[in-house]
């Protein structure tokens, strides 16, 4: 019998195993891949708060930058200064630190073992995975946008689906400036990413609903040109956001991007999934310490706490996307408009808490 079973050992489902066991339960954290980290589907770009709310050292920052220029379809563009650094990580590092202080506070992580289903038990539940059965007081779903245990319990998910791919590129950037691309002919219902790692590669990204490959080797065509250029670390993955109705169930949570819990406008979801997982882990300790592990139990300490904190945030970033999203010629409108009033933006936190 388990505390605590989490499917998922990414940062959201680490971090919680990391905060329940060190109160001294028993967490069992399990994940299907073969290697923590990999493969990596991250852009990798995150705020400040990052360091604070994960616990993990400065030693994955690969670059900080300080500005961003949002093109227009025309080649236009605004470029804004952020008031505090804004970093690129190495996410298969990040993602193991995050793995290896879960199991520094007792958790025990196994790899190659998929989730496949649970049943309901009198005093527990009984999870099903590819090699095994086991039993536990809670399971936590941290296991991504297409979450198998959110599905398993019945928990509906939002529509609205990207995917994203990523090539790191050679070429000659500005170390410090991000670049946003949008236009529809570019990428519809999204945009286009160019993140420094240094002075010679970057890691250029979109995400949109179909063709996403063909997509992203047109945008490098624009932004580097027609020569054939080197490149590495392609990768891919989901992004789903929007609100979901329920997170939790009788001794069920979901968190992190099984939750939604991803920025609209940018479809990052590291931050919110820390401050969530905190959240998680704090309700887990105090059902174990209770005996409580009711549906209305789970809402009230974990849910509704959480949405306290990320729904406005994740609300302001279904505005801004739609403000951004409106036809080519009108975004270039603003982005001329927006050169004279620039004061107005460059306060803007990323991650739209404050």
């Amino acid at each position: 019998m388990f505390d605590v079973i989490i499917v998922g050992a990414g940062p959201s489902g680490c971090r919680v195993g990391e905060l329940v066991a060190e109160k001294g339960f028993k967490v069992l954290i399990i994940d299907k891949k073969r290697e923590i980290g990999k493969p990596v589907r991250c852009s990798g770009l995150v705020s400040h708060r990052i360091f604070r709310l994960s616990g993990v050292s400065k030693n994955v920052i690969v670059n900080s930058v300080k500005k961003a220029r949002f093109y227009s379809s025309s080649g236009s563009y605004l470029e804004l200064r952020s008031k505090k650094r804004v970093y690129v990580i190495d996410r298969e590092k990040f993602d193991k630190e995050l793995a290896k202080n879960a199991m520094d506070a007792g958790a025990n992580i196994r790899m190659l073992t998929s989730f496949k289903g649970f049943k309901r038990e009198k005093d527990c539940l009984r999870i099903r995975t590819g090699k095994n059965t086991m039993r536990t007081k809670l399971l936590v779903g941290a296991d991504g946008p297409d979450s198998a245990v959110a599905r398993a319990a019945n928990l509906p998910v939002p529509d609205n689906l990207l995917v994203g791919v990523q090539r790191t590129v050679k070429s000659y950037y500005e170390p410090e400036t991000v670049e946003l691309w949008f236009g529809s002919h570019l990428c519809p219902k999204f945009f286009c990413w160019v993140i420094p790692e240094n002075e010679e590669w970057a890691r250029m990204g979109l995400a949109t609903e179909r063709n996403a490959m063909e997509l992203l080797e047109k945008f490098i065509e624009r932004r580097v040109g027609k020569r054939k250029v080197k490149h590495k670390n392609e990768l891919s993955g989901l992004i789903r956001f929007g609100l979901m109705k329920n997170t939790v169930d009788d001794r069920i949570l979901l968190v992190g991007a099984s939750a939604c819990q991803t920025k609209p406008f940018s479809g990052g979801g590291v931050v919110y999934g820390q401050i969530a997982a905190r959240l998680a882990a704090n309700t887990c300790i105090k059902a174990l310490e209770k005996g409580k592990y009711s549906y209305d139990f789970l809402k009230k300490n974990y849910e509704e706490k959480w949405r306290q904190k990320l729904v406005w945030p994740i609300r302001k970033g279904f505005i801004l996307n739609r403000l951004v999203h409106t036809s080519d010629w009108l975004f270039d409108v603003f982005i001329g408009i927006a050169k004279y009033s620039r004061f107005l933006f460059e306060g803007l936190d990323m991650d739209l808490l404050d």
